[in-house]
């Protein structure tokens, strides 16, 4: 099929390939437990699946979570992912398939999708956070997705948000450690040393039963959220800001009080011009692939 495209989403915890068009239009999928700390497993897995369902793709887009040089298509070193460290991915799947490959960010490809595909699409100015298994920023600005002036990706995770909190990637108090899913039964520990949660899931189910320790938590988690919003909102005057894995599984409740934060530290009118909402794409990992594939780097 001309202009058809594999699209590739490595997550901390799943990954998938899907086969596709340039509408976003999904004519195939499959998807399997990520092997984390296995780059090699992990590269073998992807090229046979990419062979079975999207073998007539002309262009292969990844998306993968940072640090990451998009302008060679390298992992650095995501915490999550520590069997790509130093991968060279674009070069071995341009090796294996020859034909053009493109690696994005994670979280700039799904702001590209959002930009391509979503409820705002054309926005000039469009931000995603991950709040997933980490925390990262994709920015995209007419149209493209920013990365550094050597290709690096945005660490917003990284950022000091707070003097102590937990240790995520060697910083405690990053915005990481109180903005990533994943990080709130550590948030919950703060408060209470024994607490045995063990997943972010579990945290919310706990606070939806009334749990004030896991509401806590979850209050700091949408605080540190928000705080980051209104950082992107005040240094590159967005118009949209779009909330990721945590705002599905805690809904509305959740955004409201990030967008509580957000406009209480964002300068009024960006806060009044910037929209801070879900994803608009109910398969929006699935289509950050296929947006990576559209946009050169």
């Amino acid at each position: 099929m001309t202009g058809a495209l594999a699209g590739v989403n490595v997550g901390g915890t799943t990954t998938s390939v899907v086969f596709g068009t340039a509408d976003g239009e999904i004519l195939a999928r499959r998807s399997w437990p990520t092997q984390a700390n296995d780059g090699e497993a992990l590269f073998a897995a992807i090229v046979t699946t990419i062979g079975d369902v999207a073998t007539q793709a002309s262009v292969i887009g990844v998306a993968i979570g940072g640090p990451m040089d998009a302008r060679t298509g390298t992992v650095i070193a995501p915490p999550h992912l520590p069997g790509m460290h130093g991968f060279p991915l674009a070069t071995r799947l341009r090796e294996a398939f020859a034909r053009p490959v493109v690696v994005h960010h994670d979280a700039a490809a799904c702001a590209l999708a959002e930009v391509f595909w979503g409820a705002d699409r054309g926005a000039k100015g469009l931000a995603y956070l991950t709040c997933g298994t980490g925390f990262g920023a994709g920015i995209v600005i007419d149209g493209r997705a920013r990365y550094g002036s050597r290709g690096y990706s945005p660490e917003i995770g990284h950022v000091r948000y707070r003097d102590d909190g937990p240790d995520v990637f060697g910083k405690p108090g990053s915005f990481e450690s109180y903005g990533a899913a994943s990080a709130l039964p550590k948030i919950a520990r703060l408060y209470d040393p024994s607490y045995d949660a063990t997943s972010g899931a579990e945290v919310a189910a706990r606070a939806a039963a009334g749990d004030p320790v896991a509401r806590r938590a979850i209050d700091d988690n949408a605080g540190a959220v928000g705080a980051a919003s209104a950082l992107l909102a005040d240094l590159l005057v967005l118009d949209v800001i779009v909330l990721g894995s945590l705002a599905a599984y805690l809904g509305e409740p959740w955004i409201e009080r990030v967008r509580a934060t957000f406009a209480r530290e964002a300068l009024p009118h960006h806060a009044a011009s910037c929209t801070v909402r879900a994803p608009s794409l109910p398969n929006l990992q699935d289509l950050s692939g296929l947006a990576a594939a559209l946009s050169p780097v």
